[in-house]
């Protein structure tokens, strides 16, 4: 009987690592995904995108290059981010190693794994909403544009055209990747059978 329950919980924790495997599968396509994009009526589509490392430029952007004066990062945070990137993917990978290692601070206690796979999607979320609001603030800036919609740019003739701004499938799987390794966080003692 025993041999049947250590088999199970077995089975259980590669059920676990196989959906935080799936999950930081998720969470890289978001990270090579665009997160934003803006269509400029009179060049074309796609001509500003916002990814998780900086800004990307078409470079027909000709004279509406001016509304980006200050736009770029600066030169640190591109691998300043990957360096995140790679520090989220050990983490889960320690996570996953850690097996039933207890952390414990005070009265709270908790699972190893459950604090790396929880605290990764946590700090993804963070930097979805993070990375939203400073590029909001960063558009007002440039002519009001909004993070999501249309608006007239009139830079003089001939650079008078509609922007038109969008969030994309790849800013959204921040969230789905986020909440769904809290939920595995959350939920890891149920699904690997572990007390």
């Amino acid at each position: 009987m025993n041999a049947k329950v250590a088999k199970t919980n077995s089975a259980r924790t590669w059920l676990f690592w196989v959906l935080v495997a799936v999950v930081a599968g998720v969470m890289l396509v978001s990270w090579f995904l665009p997160w934003w994009s803006a269509d400029i009526e009179a060049l074309g589509k796609d001509m500003i995108q916002i990814r998780p490392w900086g800004l990307q430029i078409d470079e027909r952007i000709g004279g509406f290059e001016i509304l980006l004066k200050g736009a770029p990062m600066p030169a640190w945070f591109g691998p300043m981010m990957w360096a995140y990137l790679g520090l989220c993917m050990l983490a889960l990978l320690v996570g996953l190693a850690a097996g039933e290692k207890d952390i414990s601070y005070g009265k709270f206690k908790m699972k190893l794994s459950q604090f790396l796979v929880g605290g990764v999607g946590l700090s993804y979320i963070v930097a979805g909403i993070v990375a939203a609001v400073y590029a909001s603030i960063r558009m007002k800036g440039m002519g009001d544009i909004p993070l999501q919609g249309t608006v007239l740019i009139d830079l003089g003739d001939p650079l008078i055209t509609n922007i038109d701004t969008r969030l994309l499938l790849g800013y959204y799987l921040i969230f789905v990747a986020g909440l769904l390794l809290l939920a595995l966080a959350i939920f890891r003692d149920t699904i690997t059978g572990k007390k």
